[in-house]
């Protein structure tokens, strides 16, 4: 539980939570209450977060408002038993549905009817089976809501206020087998997510002394020594301050290869040590992981609702009013009550209304277990529209890890010194191109001098003092704004490297130009066949953007078979051409590293970040983040994104067009009361069977 002033947030645990239905039921129950500032609920993890003023409201009357609901708010660890492959709370269900089943069966039979004239197995049915039906539906009209639970509960009553027992008790038992299949579909969808969050260690062996103990992860404290032996998880983020091994991290990235750590290495919560001891440094814990965090991105963006399910909930809001209106209308011309019973039975709102957040949850669950983090239900809807494709080149195209490749000094200036003052220039710089200086010159074994000015000029270069000479280390454009001049011999040395794909850094002092540092940047492995298949996909046009200069961006681009090239950009620069785009009628996806291409990352319809892992500006930047370099993952999540967004369509339609069907057949009388409770399951049964292929 958070808290901020005088409003806190309370997480709980809602077991029963199957539809959009449930969530805005326990919505406008706790906002009729004062003190509630804010409710979020999470259908995909069965959670809600309340907002409240402790002064006003206790977290008592918050869990029992959700309770008398009809839903449970499970607190501490209470774990439900399992029967067979079933949950627990599932075992009276099954049990319920097995009874009235063998009651019908008897009631057809026939045999009570030399003891009586009534119909007792059908009427017993009519009460089991019928029991929590009407319990949801008085619930429901306690809380002024004419919901799905009441017209099945007024379907129930009428067919038994008519006589007809058997129909009823055959409603009844076709209702009990829809509402399983809706929890049973929406526990199947949640199973990623669910396996995700039962991939975290409970427990972890720290070192106290010359002991080792084994603790609850909770008790863990930054700075501790925890140690890992082969074969166990990593329940802690922190640095590896002995010892070496094999680390799979798939649970964080996805990638199947384990990963080879030694000293110094970080290493992540939930991922498993396959070889070697161990000794791990504590640096984050709890929900400061990268693992909490990705599990909470994951279960919080089920909440952020994809356009086509607002659509989904307008058609819910007005489907229940308009059968209710449809029944009044049959019975009105017909005048037959059996028709007007058959067309509320057979009604199934709630196929539209999970056809949505059933695809959605197991999608982004599935989609994290790769190592894709989607943000958001709205931005799977928009990775199924994109239709154009803009990257960043350095660290995003490229490793982003440049190696200096050829030194060229002039006036008189030799390698070794020029490496020297490039080096002191980029002593504080950030830059790949700058560390990549830094390590050439203390592998010549050079000194890096103190600069005693420094001042950055954004997408150019750096100028800075050393040794009382005003320095320039950057791009032709960066000197010439500075009015110097290249020479012609510069020029041409220049030209030539730049056609080999390298950038080229010019060293300046006092005006005159002292040497050029090439800088080469390797093509990420498995980008060009990535970048093909998006092609295959429809982005024919791929647009790389840098602020490069523009013969290496050609020549990076022309490797990986990309024809429009924009270099030399700012990066506001990047952001104008994105918006041109966008103004143009272009959906737009922008990949890029996640902090310099935050700008871009924003404004494009999604934003892509590489290599989040460990990363809260590559997380909070982008709509999507890669948790691994690997440019495959790219045309995965946009082929992710469209089967999803078809499964809907497909499932909204199924929803709509079979209630149009039924609700003809019903209030015609071509569907009796019985018939319609059978055929009221069917939708379910599709929309489970449609959005399960979205778990393989």
């Amino acid at each position: 539980m958070t808290k901020h002033d005088n409003i806190k947030t309370l997480s709980l645990t809602v077991k029963g939570l199957d539809c959009a239905t449930c969530a805005e039921k326990i919505e406008k129950a706790l906002m009729r209450h004062e003190g509630i500032k804010g409710i979020t609920v999470y259908l995909g993890v069965e959670k809600a977060d309340i907002q409240f003023d402790p002064t006003i409201i206790k977290e008592k009357s918050i869990i029992d408002t959700i309770n008398n609901l009809g839903y449970k708010v499970v607190t501490g660890k209470e774990e439900a038993p399992k029967i067979f492959f079933l949950k627990g709370e599932w075992t009276f269900d099954i049990l319920r549905i097995g009874i009235v089943f063998l009651l019908i069966v008897l009631s057809l039979t026939g045999i009570t009817k030399r003891l009586s004239p009534i119909d007792i197995f059908s009427i017993i049915a009519i009460v089991v089976g019928g029991y929590p039906l009407i319990k949801h539906a008085y619930i429901d009209l306690r809380e002024k809501a004419i919901t799905a639970d009441v017209f099945m509960a007024l379907g129930v009553v009428a067919a038994s206020a008519i006589g007809e027992f058997r129909s009823a008790a055959i409603i009844a038992f076709f209702m009990l087998i829809s509402e399983f299949i809706d929890s049973f579909t929406m526990e199947k969808s949640r199973k990623a997510i669910k396996d995700l969050i039962d991939m975290a260690p409970k427990t972890a062996r720290v070192k106290r002394g010359d002991t080792e103990i084994e603790i609850p992860v909770e008790e863990v404290k930054k700075g501790d020594i925890v140690v890992v032996k082969p074969g166990e998880k990593i329940p802690v983020e922190g640095v590896i301050v002995s010892g070496s091994g094999s680390v799979n991290q798939a649970p964080i990235t996805g990638e199947s290869i384990p990963v080879g750590k030694k000293e110094g290495d970080i290493v992540y919560a939930a991922t498993i040590n396959q070889l070697g001891v161990l000794f791990i440094k504590v640096t984050h814990t709890g929900q400061d992981t990268t693992y909490a965090r990705i599990i909470k991105l994951v279960e919080e963006a089920e909440a952020s609702k994809a356009p086509v399910q607002r659509i989904a909930d307008r058609f819910a809001a007005y489907f229940t009013p308009a059968i209710l209106a449809i029944a009044i209308i049959t019975f009105l011309i017909t005048l037959k009550i059996t028709n007007a019973i058959a067309v509320i039975v057979v009604a199934c709102p709630c196929t539209v209304a999970i056809a949505t957040p059933l695809a959605v949850v197991a999608s982004m669950g599935k989609a994290a277990k790769k190592g894709i983090i989607i943000k958001g239900g709205r931005y799977l809807e928009a990775l199924a529209k994109v239709d154009a494709i803009v990257m960043d080149k350095t660290g995003t195209v490229t490793i982003g890890d440049p190696v200096v490749t050829d030194i060229k000094g002039f006036a008189e200036h030799d390698d070794k010194e020029i490496i020297s003052c490039a080096a002191g220039v980029e002593r504080y710089s950030e830059h790949p191109l700058a560390k990549a200086i830094i390590k050439k010159a203390m592998e010549m074994g050079t000194a890096v001098p103190e600069p005693d000015e420094y001042r950055i000029v954004p997408g150019m270069g750096i100028e800075a003092v050393i040794n009382g000479k005003r320095m320039l280390l950057g791009s032709r454009e960066m000197l010439k704004i500075s009015d110097i001049t290249l020479p012609g011999e510069t020029e041409r040395y220049i030209k030539q490297k730049e056609e080999e794909g390298k950038t080229a850094l010019l060293l300046s002092h006092d005006n005159i130009i002292c040497g050029v540092i090439c800088v080469a940047d390797i093509i990420r492995e498995g980008s060009i066949e990535a970048i093909n298949f998006l092609k295959n996909l429809g982005f024919d046009e791929p647009i790389m953007l840098t602020g490069d200069n523009p013969r290496t961006a050609n020549a990076i681009a022309s490797s990986l078979g990309i024809k429009n090239v924009k270099a030399q950009l700012l990066p506001e620069d990047k952001l104008n051409v994105i918006k041109e785009l966008e103004s143009s009628g272009r959906k737009v996806l922008m990949v890029g590293d996640g902090i310099n291409d935050a700008p871009a990352l924003a404004q494009a319809h999604v934003g892509i970040a590489m290599g989040a892992v460990g990363s809260d500006a590559a997380i909070e930047a982008s709509d999507v983040a890669l948790m691994r370099d690997e440019w495959k993952q790219i045309p995965e999540a946009v082929m992710i994104g469209r089967k999803t967004f078809s499964i809907i369509k497909q499932n909204l339609a199924v929803g709509i067009i079979f209630n149009l069907v039924g609700i003809t057949l019903a209030s015609t009388g071509i569907l009796s009361p019985a018939m319609a409770a059978v055929a009221h399951v069917m939708p379910d049964v599709l929309v489970f069977l449609n959005s399960s292929r979205l778990l393989k």
